[in-house]
């Protein structure tokens, strides 16, 4: 968090004042969908495909912040369908509520607590869901996450041309565990051309016809043929799409999706 610091000769002292942070939302939602919106010195674009309805338990959402920041938001609430999104719209709900915390790792803290003192008020089943948020600096190009029991995002490196995991030992509890939890969080520093790759685990949980799952390895792999395939300069929406094809080729024609599945890919920009 930054400070500004005031010094008064007067009183021999140094006040610390905390700059005000506000965010407001661009779009969220957890129904079918493929939106691309441009961030602070990013390029995003979301894809949504809901297991059994036209919405489901992937709540996916983008905000732009004070300070030339943008944040992100993935989150997976247990089950699909009409349960499973009325959670997601609960969550959503609760992210308004606590949208101007800055640090990331205190937004999940905050979102914990309020969500499990509601399932503790509920007559129904524990609900579960795990979180991913980041928050990027468009001034300085640094990403900071932290994750509630999410898949670890993938980190494109352009100049390197490969994927890489982002957040060992980030794991933590997924929302409506237990109140009190802290969360830790990392940070990267994305140069021009960088992609963050953010999903949620009906992607890797997939199986193919012989009832192999992909897992988040061959997600991975998955992405990186997907992505050295297409002719640069490629536009989001067209690596998504063609990630999500992949996906749907891996299970062969087997009818409906399992779960739901949700593709969050930033890029930064000149």
């Amino acid at each position: 968090m930054k400070f500004k610091k005031l010094e008064s000769a007067q009183l021999d002292c140094t006040k610390t004042v905390m700059r005000p942070f506000g965010c407001m939302e661009l779009w969220a939602g957890n129904e079918k969908a493929h939106r691309s919106l441009d961030l602070a010195g990013l390029e995003s674009d979301v894809i949504a495909l809901p297991s059994g309805g036209d919405k489901g338990g992937d709540l996916s959402a983008v905000f732009s912040c004070s300070d030339n920041i943008a944040r992100v938001i993935l989150a997976d609430c247990v089950g699909h369908g009409y349960s499973a999104s009325a959670v997601a719209r609960h969550v959503h709900h609760l992210l308004h509520k606590f949208q101007d915390i800055r640090d990331t790792a205190n937004l999940l803290a905050a979102l914990n607590d309020a969500f499990t003192l509601s399932n503790e008020n509920s007559s129904g089943p524990l609900r579960l869901t795990t979180v991913v948020t980041g928050t990027f600096d468009g001034t300085t190009g640094e990403f900071n996450f932290a994750y509630a029991a999410h898949p670890r995002m993938l980190l494109w490196r352009d100049r390197e041309k490969r994927f890489l995991e982002l957040g060992e030992g980030l794991e933590g509890f997924p929302l409506g565990f237990i109140t009190g939890e802290t969360y830790n969080q990392q940070s990267v520093r994305l140069n021009h051309g960088d992609m963050i790759l953010a999903f949620s685990d009906g992607a890797t949980e997939v199986r193919s016809p012989s009832g192999d799952e992909l897992t988040s390895k061959g997600f991975m792999e998955l992405a990186e043929k997907t992505l050295r395939g297409l002719t640069p300069p490629h536009l989001l929406h067209d690596f998504s799409e063609a990630l999500l094809q992949g996906v749907h080729g891996y299970r062969g024609a087997q009818g409906e999706l399992d779960d739901d599945i949700t593709l969050l890919t930033l890029r930064r920009v000149a």
